[in-house]
């Protein structure tokens, strides 16, 4: 099931083929690096897997645009955590992805998507995703974006610490090997 439902993302979104996969495996690594049972790790891989599956449902022209996005198709790429919830709520072995999912582009400071929720509100899995999804598309050369030095992620995770990352996890991954997460 989740194979499948990975393919119907990677069939939308060629960006994110391989993406999905480097955010499981930098969540996973952050995640042992909290000490998280195994049980937890599982779910958050899996729900590190998915968490784009809401891409479905936008459309390809905005998710293949290469210039700076208008409000309103912004409005529309902001959507898809809801969507990706949606599609996952009737699959019952993968209930608790729900929340990781539908939070996992809220911001520590209460300014993320899509409820505005903050700080030990968020799920603790989707706040490892936010870090992992970050670094992984500053780490990746996207339609609209040129990948960053190591150094200008570090700089960035640093900078947003408090406001876009929780800081206890912005600072474990400044000690993570990034360089394993490269694609270059």
């Amino acid at each position: 099931t989740v194979r499948s439902l990975v393919a119907a993302i990677d069939a939308k979104d060629s960006y994110t083929k391989g993406h999905q996969e480097r955010v499981a495996m930098f969540s996973t690594l952050l995640g042992k690096a909290l000490n998280l049972p195994r049980s937890e790790l599982d779910l958050l891989q899996q729900a590190a897997i998915l968490h784009d599956i809401g891409k479905i449902g936008i459309p390809e022209p905005i998710l293949r645009k290469t210039t700076k996005l208008t409000i309103e198709e912004f409005e529309i790429i902001k959507q898809h955590p809801a969507i990706g919830a949606e599609i996952i709520t009737p699959v019952e072995f993968l209930k608790d992805v729900v929340p990781i999912i539908l939070h996992h582009h809220e911001k520590y400071d209460g300014t993320g998507y899509p409820e505005g929720i903050c700080c030990e509100q968020i799920p603790l899995g989707a706040r490892i995703i936010a870090v992992a999804d970050a670094v992984d598309a500053m780490l990746s050369d996207r339609p609209y974006a040129r990948a960053k030095s190591l150094s200008q992620v570090k700089e960035e995770l640093t900078r947003c610490s408090g406001t876009q990352f929780d800081p206890e996890l912005a600072e474990i991954a400044l000690k993570i090997n990034l360089p394993l997460l490269s694609v270059k």
